[in-house]
């Protein structure tokens, strides 16, 4: 059972904001962002954001295809320069871009591929990511099923795309985010969080430690995340309020960020598979979410891309079970009624 009290006893900390159709802010914080040090959560608290990461992705990609750099409808390998996307048989496969943003490429990822390294671990390339040449984990990203006959939800999708935006921008994916989306927006304490960059960010930006089922603090605090277009996001309840807030204008035709016809692309699911858009999913009339989770938290956004209106909850422990049941969704539906 889920009550205010025992979701606040399940989490060390715990940040939540909610967005109304006037544009109103209200943001919920408990807890500790540090539970050793009694560093208390406020609303600057930066939050492992995981797989709410593919969404941002979905709006770097779509930058890219209003630029006219890549068509989302044509294969990915034709923008692909370092590594290429193959079928079992070793062939390039011609699966589009939009099939890896909607998973439907027929990528399968290895079980539990995405968790395990610490700071401390020698750097991972993308391509070994890719590759499946890890310590946690050897199935390559490839084209295992016909594209666009199944939704298999994955990881590894997100880092062929972080690969094409690295191949076509020639910089580094966390620079292309901040380029393309946060430093217009003014998100101080949004970023993706490489290896290089994350000693930076944690000097300047307040990053709650992570606790895994047990309660323990993850070693280092935070784990290393080399697929960061997957789920390397680290951001604040608050500032995704902002971007679902962008996302919104963008949809009604108001925002320098993104075109209509870009977002409203992302909003548009596939006949096939009606749950799913580019980078997110559908829930519900003009209501898009995706959720996050990951080794040191958990965390889900759902907004309406009409009215503006929008749930951020954040969480810095694996609690072990989905969104549903660990009381994020709840917290979600709950709005403004949480005290």
């Amino acid at each position: 059972m889920n009550d205010l009290q025992t979701i606040k006893n399940r989490f060390p900390g715990i940040s939540c904001a909610y967005r109304d159709a006037a544009g109103k802010v209200t943001t919920k914080c408990f807890g500790f962002a540090d539970k050793e040090a009694n560093v208390p959560v406020d609303e600057n608290t930066a939050f492992p954001a995981c797989s709410i990461s593919k969404f941002i992705t979905a709006i770097c990609v779509m930058k890219e295809y209003e630029q006219g750099l890549i068509d989302i409808n044509k294969p990915v390998n034709l923008y692909l320069r370092k590594w290429k996307f193959l079928t079992p048989s070793g062939y390039e496969s011609d699966a589009p871009v939009r099939s890896l943003l909607s998973h439907t490429s027929g990528i399968i990822d290895g079980e539990d591929g995405f968790y395990g390294l610490r700071r401390s671990d020698p750097p991972v390339s993308l391509i070994d990511v890719l590759n499946g040449k890890t310590s946690y984990n050897k199935r390559p990203a490839r084209e295992d099923n016909p594209h666009g006959t199944e939704f298999e939800y994955s990881d590894a999708g997100f880092c062929v795309l972080q690969m094409m935006l690295e191949d076509l921008e020639q910089k580094p994916f966390e620079n292309i985010a901040d380029e393309f989306v946060f430093a217009p927006l003014n998100l101080k304490n949004t970023f993706f969080a490489s290896l290089t960059n994350l000693s930076d960010f944690e000097q300047k930006v307040a990053m709650a430690t992570g606790y895994d089922e047990s309660g323990t603090a993850i070693p280092g605090k935070y784990p290393q995340v080399p697929d960061l277009a997957a789920s390397g996001l680290w951001s604040t309840p608050n500032e995704l309020t902002v971007i679902a807030a962008e996302f919104t204008k963008a949809c009604n035709g108001e925002s320098a960020l993104l075109q209509a016809r870009s977002a409203l692309e992302m909003t548009t699911p596939s006949d096939r598979f009606p749950w799913v858009g580019l980078g997110i999913f559908m829930d519900g009339e003009n209501t898009l979410s995706i959720s996050g989770w990951g080794e040191n938290g958990q965390s889900r956004l759902k907004f309406n891309y009409r009215t503006g209106e929008a749930a951020v909850v954040m969480v810095n422990q694996n609690p072990g079970v989905e969104q549903s049941e660990s009381g994020v969704e709840w917290l979600i539906n709950s709005g403004f009624a949480v005290e």
